[in-house]
């Protein structure tokens, strides 16, 4: 007896020592932060993994950064929409901040009416969304500051853009980050920056300059440039007969690491072309096409300058000389479907228009698309098109391809040098680029006012109104492109927002079962009622029935027939819900007694064996 009370407190003992270090390791590991970043994302599209490219963001923050979170938490009480997301951010920006080294902080803030907070929040510039009776408002932003004061801010986080917050934010550390403007280059003939002209004075620039004016310092780089430096992004617009020096420039830019955006283009419509007296037709038949081919064919992107597309699914109509409206099938205002939703730059654009545009192909994963054509397309030689004067014509000839054609892309992978061995007078620079940072558009006048805005005097002041989003893209692109290496390459996430794949499949099943049925009865409730309408339309002068027995009993089984259809109506839509309330009752039954009673067998099965055990032993 002494022997077991003995190994019962050496038991005791044991336990209390074990349950000692237990704690005390817990402790050391919560302060110490050892397995802080040990994370298992089971999420089908790893919600709450940060993307490399946001990793290496925050692991160069340089100076301190305060990202502040302002949430009404009682004005959304009865928007459960929001408060969802909410969480979902709140759980993102936890995940940065452990990421962030300590140079990145983090604060919740809920601006309360008439509160500091709420003055906080509308000084930072953050969009307040009335709610309710009162119109109290609604603050979900970010507000980021750096050790400069500088501010970024994202006005309201809107559910919608839930795939691109990671972006968003990590897009806002960048910038403060680094607040110094950067440089966009350039290298074009054509009036896109504005100049001055002899005869009509100042020439005022494209809208779309006009615009990164704002944000960059846009300088123009010369056609015949032999280097290109102090430029984070180079624009190369409609390049034509450009020298070999120059080309090299362009090459050993992108061999460099430089970003560059190309826009080329089988036939400008923008490009303006001096008449001339001698030869009326000149002007006319003059090329307005564009190309690198030099450069395009050593990156593996292939690019026809003498092809042009055909859409007629996204044909525009314009007017004839005569008057007329006449569809235009290679002028062409592209639509949502037609834009890679997946690619930050147009995740919110609905409309694109070209003119007159040509394609991109490479080998497979090569490009990735930005713009694309539908199915209704072909492709012709350009030459017709500059004597077009109805474009009817066409019509005659247009037989889609059924291709899907890409008319603007990402460059994606490495790239080799088209010069391996230099040029005359110059050595070989390098010759490959591991991450290649190019965007090419095989469209020139999609930056021209006239394809996208128009302008309006009012009181002596042009006012612009935009009828396309050509302007939001290019100005979206050049932002991305002048971000980190590492921000260009984070894609769209998922979202948290998980559809009810099972429930919605059980639906589709379920309606295509009843409606058919549904319908036979509509049919036959609408025959009874015509029916029964006819026969009690029957009347006197005095408003009295003038009919049959047999008639009376005829409307009275009508009558009878309709309250059956109208039951069985409500049958079948009782049944359309049925087998989802089904699935629903199965989850409820799994949820609150299944597993409950699984795991109280298991313990009872355990309880059990282990008590054989003793029995076992004790009868030894």
């Amino acid at each position: 007896m002494k022997t077991k009370n003995k190994n019962t407190r050496a038991h005791k003992t044991q336990l209390l020592i074990l349950a000692a270090i237990f704690i005390l390791s817990s402790v050391v590991i919560s302060q110490s932060g050892l397995f802080s970043r040990l994370r298992v994302d089971l999420t089908e599209n790893n919600l709450f993994t940060l993307n490399q490219g946001t990793i290496n963001i925050l692991k160069d923050i340089d100076e301190n950064i305060h990202l502040r979170l302002f949430y009404s938490d009682q004005a959304t009480e009865n928007i459960p929409m929001l408060r969802t997301y909410h969480r979902r951010v709140v759980d993102f920006l936890e995940e940065l901040a452990r990421y962030g080294a300590g140079k990145l902080t983090v604060t919740m803030i809920d601006p309360v009416t008439f509160s500091e907070e709420e003055d906080q929040a509308s000084q930072y510039g953050l969009q307040a969304l009335p709610v309710g009776e009162g119109g109290e408002n609604v603050f979900f932003g970010i507000a980021g500051t750096n050790s400069l004061d500088a501010v970024e801010v994202l006005p309201f986080l809107q559910p919608d853009r839930e795939a691109f917050l990671e972006y968003d934010v990590a897009q806002l550390i960048y910038n403060l980050n680094n607040p110094a403007k950067r440089t966009v280059g350039v290298m074009s003939d054509l009036p896109l920056l504005g100049g001055f002209d002899a005869q009509t004075g100042q020439v005022p620039g494209q809208i779309i300059f006009e615009q990164l004016r704002e944000m960059y310092q846009v300088v123009p780089v010369e056609t015949t440039a032999t280097s290109i430096n102090d430029v984070d992004l180079l624009l190369v617009v409609h390049p034509k007969n450009l020298t070999a020096a120059t080309l090299y420039a362009i090459d050993q830019f992108v061999m460099q690491g430089g970003r560059l955006m190309v826009f080329v283009d089988p036939m400008a419509q923008a490009e303006e072309i001096p008449a001339d007296p001698q030869n009326p037709m000149a002007q006319l038949q003059a090329d307005r096409s564009s190309d690198l081919a030099v450069l395009f064919n050593a990156w593996g992107v292939n690019y026809d300058s003498s092809q042009v597309l055909l859409d007629n699914q996204h044909a525009v109509s314009i007017q004839s000389g005569q008057g007329q409206t006449i569809r235009h099938l290679g002028i062409n205002a592209w639509l949502q479907d037609n834009l890679n939703r997946e690619d930050i730059v147009t995740s919110d654009l609905s409309s694109l228009n070209t003119a007159l545009a040509g394609t991109l192909t490479a080998e497979e994963g090569k490009l990735l698309p930005i713009l694309s054509s539908s199915t209704q397309s072909m492709l012709v030689n350009k030459d017709p098109m500059s004597l077009l004067y109805n474009p009817n014509i066409l019509f005659q000839n247009f037989k889609a391809d059924a291709d899907v054609h890409t008319i603007a892309a990402r460059v994606q992978g490495g790239l080799s040098t088209a010069f391996p061995e230099g040029i005359e007078g110059q050595a070989a620079g390098e010759t490959q680029v591991e991450q290649a940072q190019v965007v090419i558009f095989a469209d020139v006048d999609v930056l021209f006012d006239r394809m996208w805005v128009r302008a309006q005097n009012f009181f002596g002041r042009q006012i612009y109104s935009n009828f396309a989003d050509n302007g939001v893209l290019i100005n979206n692109l050049i932002d991305n492109m002048t971000g980190s290496a590492d921000l260009i390459h984070i894609r769209a996430r998922g979202t948290s927002n998980r559809p009810f794949d099972k429930v919605q499949e059980i639906k589709r099943v379920s309606e295509q079962k009843y409606r058919e049925t549904e319908n036979q009865l509509m049919q036959q409730l609408r025959e009874t009622e015509s029916k029964l309408n006819e026969l009690q339309s029957i009347k006197g002068q005095e408003n009295q029935l003038i009919i049959s027995q047999e008639q009376q009993q005829e409307i009275n089984k009508f009558k009878q027939r309709k309250l059956e259809v109208r039951k069985n109506l409500r049958e079948v839509k009782r049944n359309l819900n049925k087998d989802i309330e089904a699935l629903g009752t199965k989850l409820k039954f799994i949820n609150i007694a299944l597993v409950p009673i699984l795991l109280t067998l298991v313990i009872v099965f355990l309880s059990w064996r282990k008590s054989k055990r003793k029995e076992r032993r004790y009868v030894k």
